[in-house]
């Protein structure tokens, strides 16, 4: 058995392909989340003695670990690829630096030495547009790996963070040069995450009335806690955001909320500034702000993600990239996903890294996957008991698999739908989406035509289904009932067998069976990964 680490695990779906398999054995696991950390315990690690859990890899010591368990053979997992440099970035103002976990995912390498490992990720990865910005935290390794004749071009890029004056007098770069670092002069999470919402609604006067309905006094209660603690500093910053929110507590209705829009805009905006700042200076980012024409940018360089990577393995692996779909695999989805591999040289026996589509498989559609579900009512609580099979001669051979070896299942949660999502439903056609519906129908959206093609999809019974995400904000509608999907339709949908269950709220869930890797897919990935060992 090769002894597994995985990491970026979420619910579980890479290391159930692994498991079943027979030849891995996952003796480790690292995922933040809270539920999918409960479900992954629950489903693949319940059996595992002195299985090791950690809850945080950033920083985690890779290589007392190793000595713990006797050595890892196999690195698995998905690092998050959110907040990479890219092209089109002006607009983004706040930075996601979830790009260091792919830093922390090679650095587990570097220190496990494993024998092979297997990265899952975006099919986007080896684009030139996501790009690493240069940072204090490991500039002096990237250097020695340029020195050691390892190619990491470098490039300038700028980081978009604001104009220069946002808000009447305040000098944003002033504020930003007089200071290490803006912490203090952020509002509080929920403070700003209203006055954020707030500014969104003034577009929709609907939207906005409801907002004011439920929110008015959360938020005036959160405001004067803020100034409350404020308000013994004097600085100019202070003074005017202080003043400001303490008049919005004092127009808080339909009549003269449109003569605060231009505040509530403003102080959201210098907010979003500083939190980029913020971010730059945790992140410890190398570079310089700059104003030029108007606005201010923070001047760095960026190196690319996939030169980085070959990098840091140096000459120790072969490795290959490449885009697999899971439909080829026997998943009733399409789903593209880059996968790299990398075997260790001295453990190579030859062949592609990556498995290849094979002939002799079946291309199951969504009816395949659900239709045997059909007719087991549906419910809307989370703790609801488990429902037994009926007898059902008509089921697929796919439905017979992801039965197999079962005699109930669980997690059939689906969710409650309001009087306008139903006239939505039943209005939609298999196969068609929220832009098939009638002008009358689309009221509710400020911005119809910019509706994803996702948004309010019944599924086609005939096709396999498009990638599976949290169907349950996208609102996929059953291909014959008028109800939403559920919880255990989308897993079957992501190829998890029915004795996979699934813990916490509904709505994690849905978002566990939406990040996940379909265990088909992780199954044909290990099955190649052991031919070429």
């Amino acid at each position: 058995m090769l002894k597994t680490i995985d990491l970026f695990s979420g619910a579980g779906g890479l290391s159930l392909g692994f498991q079943q398999t027979g030849e891995f054995q996952i003796i480790a696991a690292a995922e933040i989340n809270k539920a999918a950390r409960e479900t992954y315990k629950a489903n693949i690690a319940s059996n595992v003695t002195n299985f090791v859990f950690i809850n945080d890899i950033k920083g985690y010591d890779f290589s007392t670990l190793s000595g713990q368990v006797g050595g890892i053979d196999i690195v698995i997992g998905g690092p998050p690829c959110q907040g990479f440099s890219n092209a089109n970035r002006q607009k983004n103002h706040v930075i996601n630096m979830n790009n260091s976990l792919v830093k922390e995912y090679f650095r587990a390498i570097k220190e496990l030495k494993p024998i092979a490992f297997v990265m899952e990720n975006v099919s986007m990865l080896e684009s030139d547009k996501h790009r690493f910005y240069e940072s204090y935290t490991d500039n002096t390794i990237i250097d020695e790996l340029i020195s050691n004749g390892f190619n990491i071009p470098k490039k300038e890029d700028s980081i978009f963070i604001a104009p220069q004056i946002i808000y009447n007098s305040i000098d944003l770069m002033q504020l930003i040069n007089n200071n290490d670092s803006v912490n203090r002069y952020l509002l509080p999470e929920p403070l700003y995450k209203l006055l954020n919402t707030l500014s969104k609604h003034y577009s929709n006067e609907k939207r906005l009335n409801s907002f004011l309905q439920k929110q008015t006094k959360f938020l005036i209660k959160n405001i004067k806690s803020y100034v409350s603690t404020v308000q013994d500093i004097h600085d100019e910053y202070h003074t005017m955001i202080t003043s400001k929110l303490m008049e919005l507590t004092e127009s808080f209705n339909p009549d003269t909320i449109i003569n605060i829009k231009n505040d509530v805009s403003n102080i959201v905006s210098l907010q979003k500034a500083l939190l980029s700042v913020e971010e730059i200076h945790q992140n410890k980012l190398i570079g310089k702000y700059n104003y030029i024409d108007g606005t201010i940018s923070f001047i760095t360089k960026s190196f690319s993600v996939i030169d980085y990577i070959n990098a840091i393995l140096g000459n120790d692996y072969i490795q290959c990239g490449g885009t697999l779909n899971a439909k080829w695999f026997g998943v009733p989805q399409y789903r593209r996903r880059h996968v790299i591999v990398g075997i260790r040289r001295d453990k190579y026996k030859g062949g592609p890294l990556l498995p290849q589509k094979a002939e002799n498989v079946p291309i199951y559609s969504v009816w395949d996957a659900i239709k045997d579900l059909a007719t087991y009512e549906s419910s809307y609580d989370k703790d609801a008991p488990a429902i037994a099979y009926k007898k059902d001669d008509n089921i697929s051979l796919y439905g017979k698999l992801m039965r197999q070896g079962n005699s109930s299942f669980y997690n059939h949660l689906t969710t409650k739908t309001t009087e306008t999502a139903m006239t939505r439903f039943k209005a939609i056609k298999p196969g068609k989406n929220f832009h098939s519906l009638s002008t009358q129908l689309k009221s509710t959206y400020t911005n119809p035509e910019r509706t994803q093609n996702t948004i309010y999809l019944r599924l086609n019974p005939d096709e396999p289904s498009g990638t599976v995400v949290n169907v349950r904000k996208s609102m996929w509608i059953h291909p014959t009932l008028d109800r939403a999907i559920t919880v255990r339709e989308a897993a079957r949908l992501q190829s998890f067998p029915d004795s996979f269950i699934f813990c916490g709220t509904k709505d994690s869930q849905f978002q566990q069976v939406g990040n996940a890797v379909p265990p088909l897919l992780a199954k044909a990935i290990a099955t190649n990964l052991l031919n070429r060992l």
